[in-house]
């Protein structure tokens, strides 16, 4: 097993245990803070990918942007 399909398969697993965290959070801060965890996760795969434009716009517009919209909104 390559150093590349462990990456990936500890990522993957990552983004799905994110994934899972969101889904059965009751707390709706935490579920968004798990959904920025797997975000963060489905940049990575992009960068591993290489497709950096991509992994960058997922970061900065989902990570960055929606997210912190989303937490303003239930915070307020």
């Amino acid at each position: 097993m390559g150093l590349e399909l462990a990456f990936f398969l500890a990522i993957g697993g990552l983004a799905v245990l994110f994934a899972v965290g969101m889904l059965l959070s009751e707390n709706a801060v935490h579920s968004a803070l798990f959904l920025i965890g797997n975000f963060g996760c489905v940049a990575m795969l992009f960068l591993m990918l290489d497709a950096p434009f991509i992994g960058m716009v997922q970061i900065v517009v989902y990570t960055g942007a929606i997210m912190v919209l989303f937490l303003f909104v239930i915070m307020l």
